[in-house]
């Protein structure tokens, strides 16, 4: 249909079909969603396809006003399920083989066309069915035009030549943040499988072959974690970012086989159909951060019995992550991303665990009652200075090591970078602490969230003994300071 290029329309529908379930549609239908229905019943089989060579225009009707009310009814999640199980037990059990994979692109950035049509541009070798969901969370009516030209030139100028793939843009009048874009272009699928790609990554040719083949491998898993790569460090702020390995979950897929959670720059999941009330939060910060550890945990919740079998890392499927900022410093998005993973610490309590009080925690709780208590003021900011300098010593120590690898110039420049690795990890920690005070979750201090979610024990137990550490030696100051300042009076 011309008015409503990529919409599957005035289906031609072979006998068979009326033989085995008695009717075109099901009697829920009224006069809206049969053919969309009809194709994605059948497309799960390969036997749904675009002849783009028979063509029309609807002047009365299509996705405008028609002549009669609509009627709109949700068949896409118990109805489809249902008659997909119908149209199994018909073809003698025979399990579904066409791959549906629907890829939601939350889109803020302006002036980024080529960055998406990249992502628009996306094929597999193999016959597969995939809806491109751009969703605009960006109210300049500039920027829903642009991106609706390029939908429509890749539509009109690609649809003849692979028709299984079309492209929809959803927009509306504000930013609410890429959890509810996610949401949007999450809950319009019908797909069983959804790939969320960042609109600023630059995606392998091959993305959608590789998670193809990783649903036939494990076709029990929910959650397939993609390969996000980061570029080479490029000036100072990147090498202190690579040092301290801050974007360790970026490449997560190539260390683990079943990966604890991954980020959505690069994820693909079970459809929203199969698994509803899985959403993306809002509680979250509209930038991001945390919500992805969040996502992936209610799918494990929604499947216990699956274990760490939900998730499984795809190091093939891979994309290109920019450096944030264009490789500037940026520690408002590291600290980010800290204010929002905070917020696991209340949402999932069980996947945390204790921890002796870490720096900050000690300077903000502790020192100030003991100052209070002993009327040692100086004492107490002396010992603050103390466990300030003493925490960055050892972390500089700590990353110096790594900042070799990574710095491009000589002793001093690679002190420079293990500082400001630590600085980068200080940061989160602070930011982290403040959140959970400006929440008042008094209770979640000195816990910490399980990254690994009980896959490595070990890193788990190394952080509770260093806290032991970390807080003995910081009590060890405390009490130099005060027995300083009480011998000094004396």
């Amino acid at each position: 249909d011309l008015a409503f290029p990529g919409f599957p329309t005035f289906p031609v529908v072979h006998r068979w079909h009326i033989r085995h379930f008695g009717s075109i549609l099901p009697k829920q239908f009224a006069n809206q969603g049969g053919d969309p229905y009809l194709f994605e019943l059948y497309s799960r089989y390969n036997t749904a396809i675009f002849d783009v060579s028979c063509r029309l225009e609807n002047l009365i009707g299509g996705d405008g006003d028609a002549r009669y009310q609509k009627h709109q009814i949700n068949w896409r999640g118990q109805i489809l399920s249902l008659n997909l199980g119908f149209l199994q037990k018909y073809l003698d059990d025979r399990k579904p083989y066409g791959v549906c994979i629907d890829v939601v692109v939350p889109s803020y950035r302006v002036k980024n066309d080529e960055y998406l049509r990249r992502i628009l541009l996306l094929r597999a070798t193999i016959p597969i069915y995939v809806r491109f969901w751009v969703v605009v969370d960006n109210p300049s009516t500039h920027h829903i035009e642009s991106v609706k030209a390029l939908a429509a030139d890749i539509n009109e100028t690609r649809l003849g030549l692979d028709c299984n793939y079309f492209v929809n843009v959803i927009y509306y009048s504000e930013n609410r943040g890429a959890s509810y874009a996610r949401n949007s272009g999450f809950n319009y699928t019908t797909a069983d499988w959804v790939l969320f790609l960042d609109d600023d990554v630059i995606p392998d040719k091959n993305i959608l072959d590789a998670y193809a083949g990783a649903i036939k491998r494990y076709p029990e898993a929910k959650v397939f974690v993609g390969m996000t790569e980061l570029p080479e460090a490029c000036n100072l702020w990147t090498e202190m970012l690579r040092a301290c390995n801050v974007g360790y979950f970026y490449g997560i897929a190539k260390r683990m086989i079943h990966p604890s959670w991954g980020v959505t720059a690069n994820l693909m999941v079970r459809g929203s159909r199969y698994n509803s009330t899985i959403q993306f939060k809002s509680i979250y910060p509209k930038t991001g951060g945390g919500e992805d550890i969040d996502f992936v945990y209610q799918f494990k919740k929604w499947y216990p019995t699956l274990g760490r079998l939900v998730t499984v890392g795809v190091p093939e499927a891979k994309v290109q992550h920019p450096w944030w900022n264009k490789g500037d410093t940026c520690y408002k998005q590291i600290m980010g991303w800290a204010w929002g993973d905070s917020l696991c610490i209340t949402e999932w309590p069980e996947k945390t665990f204790l921890t002796c009080p870490n720096w900050i925690e000690y300077m903000l709780f502790l020192l100030p009652p003991l100052s209070i208590y002993t009327g040692q003021y100086l004492a107490g900011l002396q010992a603050g200075f103390g466990i300030l300098l003493s925490e960055h010593f050892r972390k500089s120590l700590n990353y110096f090591s790594d900042s070799k690898k990574y710095s491009t110039g000589g002793f001093l420049r690679t002190v420079l970078v293990s500082f400001g690795a630590g600085s980068v990890l200080s940061a989160q920690e602070m930011t982290r602490a403040l959140a959970l005070f400006y929440r008042r979750s008094i209770s979640c201090f000195c816990r910490r969230v399980d990254w690994f979610d009980g896959e490595e024990p070990r890193i788990k137990l190394d952080i509770q003994l260093s806290s032991i550490l970390n807080f003995g030696l910081n009590a060890g100051i405390t009490w130099a300071a005060y027995r300083g300042t009480l011998g000094s009076r004396n």
